[in-house]
């Protein structure tokens, strides 16, 4: 009993430490953005605010959770989508494809937020013209796929991106074991990250 207890402890421990790692490194780059937009566009300006400000809930009071309802997230990343959109305008494309059926499931909160952090940091803003970030999110028999795509090469985000992989990794074998996977990939000039996870 002692040894499962401990064990439970570090597990609960580890996943702490891990969501320790998830605050958006954007959120400085965000403020002095909005700065800049506010004599430009004062509604605007204020719009961003309540957005970032969502945002800092979300991550401030969703963490303790090991799990949230998927829509909650979607709401993160909609800000967060939103936010990025005032420093890279017209280069970047957002597209949306979810199965409605799974706005109420559970998955580990910011996992997908960190997803689209990548792409865009990553990908897309590497990009002179830009380019299209495209989320899809479906069941399928009894596991939940989600995908992120991004246009740009594999090879341009080696070395950048490794902190927020493993957290991703290290957070899914934490919570669901080897019953949830993880990949990343290049497919026709588009990189393809995925998570499968059991649908509870």
């Amino acid at each position: 009993m002692n040894r499962l207890e401990l064990e439970s402890t570090l597990k609960e421990s580890q996943i702490n430490a891990l969501k320790g790692q998830i605050n958006p490194h954007f959120m400085f780059n965000s403020l002095n953005n909005i700065r800049g937009l506010i004599l430009e566009n004062p509604a605007k300006s204020r719009e961003m605010i309540t957005r970032l400000s969502e945002m800092l809930r979300y991550s401030l009071t969703k963490s303790e959770n090991n799990t949230i309802a998927l829509d909650e997230e979607i709401e993160m990343v909609e800000n967060f989508i939103a936010i990025s959109k005032i420093q890279l305008e017209d280069r970047l494309q957002f597209v949306a494809e979810i199965e409605e059926t799974t706005l109420k499931l559970h998955i580990p909160p910011m996992i997908i937020q960190m997803l689209v952090e990548n792409a865009i940091k990553h990908g897309i803003s590497q990009i002179k013209n830009g380019g299209i970030l495209l989320l899809k999110i479906k069941e399928e028999n009894t596991d939940l796929h989600i995908q992120v795509n991004n246009t740009g090469q594999l090879s341009q985000q080696k070395g950048t991106t490794q902190l927020g992989l493993k957290n991703i990794q290290r957070r899914l074998h934490l919570i669901y074991g080897e019953t949830a996977t993880f990949s990343l990939s290049e497919v026709e000039n588009e990189v393809v990250a995925k998570i499968v996870l059991p649908i509870s």
